[in-house]
């Protein structure tokens, strides 16, 4: 057996290598529709068919982790999605075989982190938790920050097929890495009654909804997304009134981005008893840093603020993680990821749709001064959780099969 800390090592590794490579490639992915086509039709038909409509497929993606073995179901669906990328380097020509070759890719991706999530806590252990959960979470942000800008610079190097092959490359190392961990993947002591409990691929919403402090997180994070999200439409008008251009642009998103990978790294040494205070606080700090953008007269004051957006919501990501793998029985953990990831994918796109109402109309710093309102909304609905972790107990009492109609949280 891997011991626990080399095991999420390795799986950390994985993520960053694959992450790096797969937003290098949908860099490259979306120039090449543009080259070829020329037309913001495609371009939101890229962005749609890659990531719109994917998170989607969560829930069913996450009861292939729950029903097969969760190591298996990661190697074979990162090893599926290198195959696509190799496929679509001979089809830079066809834009619109290019685009089905990159939906199927997203597709076979998908049940990835629904069974990484479930098995966490099983390859790291629960004494490990947050840390496991702070350095995935490092390698995933650090390949959102670095992948772009890999991407741009090869693509303007050596084209975009060498790009669509470093990505194939980068998928079979992580499944690589994967094949090299021997840990339980899932519990071993999984029993048939708890699988009868929670049978079905909408388990996991079921689950989320009887359990309270699940259920809040979710409401909470919802009004979140639909405020702070907006940002992400906000950002290039916001470089555009400081005059900084292109170059403005990319900063926000790497100030931003370097900033969840030094909140996420804090976040490592966070106990379970204190999970409750990191997360509330580290909320209402984030709704503040929209107020600070909204406020700030010139570009670097705006970075200070950005990056510390990025920080704040660092500590949230892994404590949402820490939340949903310790209160969720393993024999639907799966599932449950798959559902929060189709929760968070809605709100996500509910505030892209917003962003463009919003942004026309009062402006980037006013989308953002929006976003501190919302952000504040949802931070506020995250109080009563602090008084609901206390009594919750450990991570023992979340793995017991609930009663039917019995909330889990009691």
């Amino acid at each position: 057996m891997t011991p626990p800390r080399t095991a999420v090592r390795r799986l950390a590794l994985g993520r960053l290598i694959s992450m790096t490579g797969t937003f290098a490639a949908g860099t490259a992915l979306t120039f090449t529709i543009f080259e070829r086509t020329g037309s913001a039709a495609w371009i939101s038909a890229t962005m749609l068919l890659t990531w719109g409509i994917i998170g989607f497929f969560g829930p069913f993606a996450g009861a292939l982790g729950d029903r097969y073995d969760r190591r298996r179901v990661m190697i074979v669906s990162e090893l599926g999605s290198a195959a696509s990328w190799v496929v679509m380097a001979f089809l830079l020509q066809e834009p619109a075989v290019l685009l089905g070759v990159a939906f199927t890719s997203s597709v076979l991706e998908a049940p990835y982190f629904p069974a990484s999530g479930g098995a966490i806590p099983n390859v790291a252990g629960t004494e490990n938790l947050a840390w496991a959960n702070s350095l995935l979470a490092i390698g995933r942000n650090a390949g959102l920050t670095l992948g772009p800008l890999i991407g741009g610079v090869l693509v303007a190097s050596v084209g975009p097929r060498w790009v669509f092959f470093g990505n194939a490359v980068s998928y079979t190392v992580s499944a690589l890495l994967t094949v090299s961990v021997h840990a339980d993947f899932a519990d071993p002591e999984r029993s048939a009654e708890e699988a009868d409990e929670h049978e079905g691929a909408i388990a996991g919403f079921r689950f989320i909804m009887r359990d309270r402090v699940l259920r809040q997180m979710l409401f909470a994070w919802f009004a979140f997304l639909v405020g702070m999200a907006t940002t992400i439409v906000a950002d290039p008008f916001l470089a555009q009134e400081f005059g900084m251009g292109s170059l403005g642009y990319g900063m926000l998103t790497a100030f931003w981005g370097a900033g969840t990978i030094v909140g996420a790294f804090l976040a490592r040494r966070v106990t379970e008893d204190r999970e409750g205070i990191w997360l509330v606080g580290s909320s209402f700090l984030v709704a503040a840093t929209g107020f600070g953008v909204a406020l700030a007269p010139w570009f670097g004051l705006t970075l200070f603020w950005v990056l510390a957006f990025g920080i704040a919501d660092g500590p949230t990501i892994v404590v949402e993680q820490n939340l949903l793998q310790r209160r969720t029985p393993d024999v639907v953990r799966s599932r449950v990821m798959g559902a929060w990831e189709m929760g968070m994918h809605l709100g996500l796109i509910t505030a892209l749709v917003v962003g463009g109402v919003v942004v026309p109309v009062i402006g980037p710093k006013g989308a953002y001064a929006f976003g501190g309102v919302t952000g504040m909304i949802g931070a506020l609905l995250l109080l009563p959780i602090l008084g609901w972790l206390p009594r919750r107990g450990h991570a023992e009492a979340a793995r017991a099969p609930l009663e039917p109609g019995v909330d889990a949280s009691t």
